[in-house]
């Protein structure tokens, strides 16, 4: 069964929610011009305060390895365990900078067109995810075309950008990755989810 990513968690309501509907993993945003931005102090009570435990991903864009570290260390939750499980690094980063942490990396690429794929496999990482590409560092919303994912090998891959309660089943069915990631599919405003697009999203990315 495909493995369902949800980004951009801001408050503890939507992070229950996403784990009551069977969601693999909660995501949290520190780029600071995003709108889904959430302080590191903010994160780690939502993940504190959570009914179970959780596999939470901490994002960073073209962030110091130092801003990372800080933010990780001060991670630690009340029971001595940490907060995340992986590191997401979205922006700029190069192969040098995906090494050597001790969290799981997923690797996120920009897609602008097929040959930006090139040079993916070489990457430090254990995951990639596949973004459509935007002016900006935040989703466009909007889906590359799937067909350049075409003779790929799908077991590292996340697949994101522009998926929605109308074409996420098409998409794992297609595609086959590893996992999906969403968040502006399923949210009411910016940084705000939408409860019932959310539990029939992740019902029908995990039934197909």
């Amino acid at each position: 069964m495909v493995k369902v990513k949800v980004c951009g968690i801001t408050n503890l309501a939507d992070a229950e929610k996403a784990l009551e509907f069977g969601a693999d993993a909660l995501g949290f945003n520190f780029y600071a011009p995003s709108p889904r931005c959430v302080a590191p102090e903010k994160a780690r009570a939502i993940i504190e305060t959570l009914p179970q435990p959780s596999c939470n991903v901490a994002l960073f864009v073209n962030a110091s390895r130092e801003e990372v570290r800080e933010i990780l260390t001060g991670a630690v939750l009340a029971d001595g365990r940490h907060a995340y499980g992986a590191l997401q690094f979205h922006g700029e980063e190069g192969e040098d900078y995906c090494r050597g942490w001790t969290l799981k990396v997923i690797k996120a690429f920009r897609l602008k067109e097929k040959k930006s794929l090139q040079g993916m496999e070489r990457f430090p990482a254990d995951f990639f995810l596949l973004d459509s590409w935007s002016a900006g560092y935040g989703g466009s919303g909007a889906a590359f075309p799937w067909d350049w994912l075409e003779g790929l090998p799908t077991g590292k891959l996340i697949l994101s950008g522009g998926l929605t309660l109308e074409n996420v089943a098409e998409a794992v069915r297609r595609i086959r990755p590893y996992g999906i990631d969403v968040c502006s599919g399923v949210e009411s405003r910016p940084g705000i989810k939408d409860h019932g697009k959310l539990k029939e999203f992740i019902i029908s990315a995990q039934a197909a």
